[in-house]
């Protein structure tokens, strides 16, 4: 780039410019260091001076001889001008010399020229943009050639399956080959370059392809074999980017050989998914030393991919069913423990607890095509090793680790636990074991004061919710009630209102949790437990009226219960709110809303749907009721008013 005279011209005042900068520099130093020096002087001779004269008589100390001039350079801050003559030259050589510091300065300001902001570099002259690009480029290139030569030579019938693999195996050799010597020469002068890097990735990559080839593609070799050979070449191209610190030959390693496997094998069955297992535990070997966020995603995200896919497509019960859901466990309990030790490490590895969940979504769709009892026997097994897993990362000496990690482990465990339920128990009482469950968890996290307990258990019983709520919406009616299974609703319903208890329980147990939490579980709690309990009280009441003869009597006393049941819960509300406690003015306006409802459901509900005595009686019990509340509230207010 030739200069300008104008270019010239910028950069010699830019240079004036900072050399005289550094002279004021200069002069004001000189400047505060001659006036500290000034003000030493005169408490020296003072002292001098009483020392000599103390015999005699006291003597008065001189006053220091600074004049505001001087007073005023010292205490001038860094930067600012002090100058007799106009020049930090004049003013550091008067200084020198000895000359009055009492002359009055002449303050200047600071000059400071900024030179012209340099033009912004394009991303193409960057250092090692271009090669970076090319590179990166010729690989996906390259590896995308050597799957049509193994894939479309063979669907085109050019030349033999022979020539086919020998020319991948020979074009992966001589990559490597360039590609490992000037990457070594390289190193030994400083850095490894993307070019290099990319030779040898698309070089390894290749040779996996054509193990692949050889393996699903053309059926030469055993499964077995194939594995093997997949694994000398997997160690000895990720053993170089462990050698030369590069995550992006882990990259375009794993990632182009795990992309193009299954259009070279030319289908997702469960040698496939082995083959991206080897690169995705290979892998991680190749970054244990390091947090490589880009190379676990990209090892882990093809076999979940590959594991879903082939479970869909895989016949009920087969081999292909088996090998997946192998794969699938023998790689996700691998990750479990090379994302604890790479957590341990890091606690910031956020992409382990990734691809833990990658790889359980996997694992977990393998089960689908197992049949009955395989199924939930593996589920079940799965859900049990998960979740007392989720129990050794928290607690020494393994944990605790990084919460990430033991709530993606958790979930997983959680969500085997729910599929186990769904797909191993009779339709009757799935319900009822998603309730167990969901109240074993929620307890389990008031005993233990565990909040990732409480999450998981407050996930499960919304499942659990949502599998009860066919309950409470047949005993909307009286004929829906006498055709549903009241037995498995009241049992449901009972386990429902214990989960709604042990929630707050739970949740008050909780140490440092918001206020807003609390409330939010609290309210929650009631509009469950009330549900619960008109659910449980209707179906009562209908098996006792079907026991009877009459269901639809049962029916509405169960409904008029309930709604004196609402009514009782609303009075001890009211009259628990004038006590002095943090939540009083909760609980009383709890009490009111409840209040408020019970009233609702008597007109709105069981004025039409009970009918003859039983509505009568229900309107008597919850007026009287009402008036009862309203006397013991008068006497109860009136007590805490006078109570100091």
């Amino acid at each position: 780039m030739v200069m300008t005279h104008r270019d010239t011209v910028h950069q010699l005042e830019a240079e004036f410019a900072d050399a005289m900068n550094r002279m004021y520099a200069v002069g004001n130093g000189l400047a505060r260091l001659r006036a500290e020096l000034d003000r030493e002087s005169p408490r020296a001779a003072a002292a001098a001076e009483t020392t000599g004269a103390g015999r005699s008589r006291p003597a008065r100390a001189a006053a220091p001889a600074t004049s505001p001039a001087t007073t005023a350079a010292a205490s001038e801050p860094p930067g600012a001008d002090l100058t007799a003559s106009g020049t930090p030259a004049a003013a550091a050589l008067a200084m020198a010399s000895g000359a009055n510091p009492s002359t009055p300065p002449v303050v200047r300001p600071q000059v400071v020229v900024t030179p012209p902001p340099l033009p912004a570099v394009p991303w193409y002259r960057r250092e090692g943009a271009v090669t970076r690009a090319l590179a990166l480029t010729g690989a996906v290139v390259t590896l995308a050639g050597v799957a049509m030569l193994l894939v479309l030579a063979a669907q085109q019938g050019w030349f033999g399956p022979v020539a086919r693999v020998t020319a991948g195996a020979a074009l992966a050799a001589l990559l490597a080959a360039i590609g490992v010597r000037n990457g070594e020469e390289e190193r030994r002068r400083g850095s490894v370059s993307s070019a290099s890097v990319a030779l040898v990735a698309t070089g390894a990559a290749a040779a996996y392809l054509d193990v692949v080839a050889m393996t699903s593609g053309y059926g030469w070799v055993r499964p077995s074999v194939g594995l093997f050979l997949s694994v000398l070449v997997a160690v000895g191209g990720l053993h170089l980017a462990r050698r030369w610190d590069s995550e992006l030959l882990g990259v375009l390693l794993v990632a182009g050989a795990a992309g193009l496997a299954p259009f070279v094998a030319r289908d997702f069955g469960w040698v496939v998914s082995a083959f991206l297992g080897v690169l995705c535990l290979a892998g991680w070997w190749a970054g244990s030393r390091h947090t490589w966020p880009v190379l676990t995603i990209a090892r882990t995200t093809p076999l979940a991919i590959s594991l879903v896919v082939g479970a869909s497509d895989s016949p009920q019960g087969g081999v292909d069913a088996v090998g997946h859901l192998t794969v699938g466990v023998v790689v996700l309990l691998s990750t479990v423990v090379t994302s604890t030790l790479a957590v341990r490490r890091d606690p910031r590895d956020v992409a382990s607890s990734v691809a833990v969940g990658l790889l359980a979504v996997g694992a977990l769709a393998c089960t689908a095509p197992l049949e009955e009892p395989s199924r939930t026997l593996v589920l079940t097994l799965a859900a049990v090793v998960l979740l007392a897993t989720v129990t050794a990362l928290t607690r020494p000496p393994i944990g605790p680790l990084a919460a990430h990690l033991v709530t993606t482990v958790g979930v997983a465990g959680t969500v085997a636990a729910i599929l186990a339920i769904v797909s191993g128990a009779p339709e009757r009482v799935i319900g009822t074991l998603l309730a167990l469950f969901a109240l074993s968890q929620v307890t389990l996290a008031g005993m233990t004061r565990s909040r990732l307990t409480l999450y998981l258990g407050g996930g499960s019983s919304v499942v659990a919710l949502f599998a009860w709520l066919e309950h409470p919406l047949s005993v909307l009616s009286v004929d829906s009630a006498i055709d549903h299974d009241m037995a498995a609703a009241l049992a449901d319903s009972v386990l429902i209102g214990a989960l709604a208890v042990a929630g707050v329980w739970a949740t008050g147990r909780q140490l440092g949790l918001r206020r807003d939490v609390r409330l939010g579980a609290m309210i929650l709690s009631w509009v469950v437990g009330l549900l619960a309990s008109a659910t449980a009280l209707v179906a009562v009441g209908t098996l006792v009226g079907r026991a009877a003869g009459d269901a639809t009597l049962g029916f509405t006393i169960g409904h008029a219960l309930a709604t004196v049941t609402w009514m009782v819960a609303a009075a001890w509300l009211l009259l628990r709110g004038l006590e002095r406690s943090r939540d009083a003015d909760l609980t009383l306006r709890t009490g009111l809303v409840l209040s408020g409802i019970s009233v609702a459901k008597l007109f709105l509900y069981d004025l039409s749907a009970l009918s003859g005595i039983v509505r009568s009686v229900a309107f008597i019990a919850t007026g009287l009721l009402l008036l009862a509340t309203g006397s013991l509230y008068a006497k109860a207010y009136e007590r805490s008013r006078l109570e100091p």
